[in-house]
């Protein structure tokens, strides 16, 4: 086992699945997902084993991690949605009106 999680498609569909065929709401509202997975989280941390002072610290360090693992992905989804423009290539050869050239290709 590795000291990093990973994160696949499969599993994160996986989870979303086995939470839908408890739950169908889950399919037409994702903030229902979400609210059974932070359940999930708060139902286990409770046997976290230390007082409650450390468990809380736990939860806060939980929840930093759950908004850098959400801010990576959005930053991610937002540099994939942006459209990709190549500079053209070639050259402007000047003309006598500074406001006209006439554009070769390279």
């Amino acid at each position: 086992m590795s000291n990093q999680i990973q994160l696949s498609s499969e599993l994160l569909n996986n989870l979303f699945a086995a939470i839908a065929k408890h739950d169908k709401a889950v399919e037409e509202d994702l903030m229902v997902g979400l609210q059974y997975l932070s359940a999930v989280i708060g139902y286990f941390s409770a046997e976290y084993p230390g007082t409650e002072a450390d468990r809380n610290e736990l939860l806060d360090q939980l929840a930093a991690f759950t908004k850098q693992v959400a801010d990576d992905r959005a930053k991610s989804a937002q540099q994939q949605a942006e459209p990709q423009t190549e500079t053209a290539k070639g050259k402007s050869t000047p003309t006598d009106d500074p406001a006209v050239g006439i554009w070769k290709p390279a």
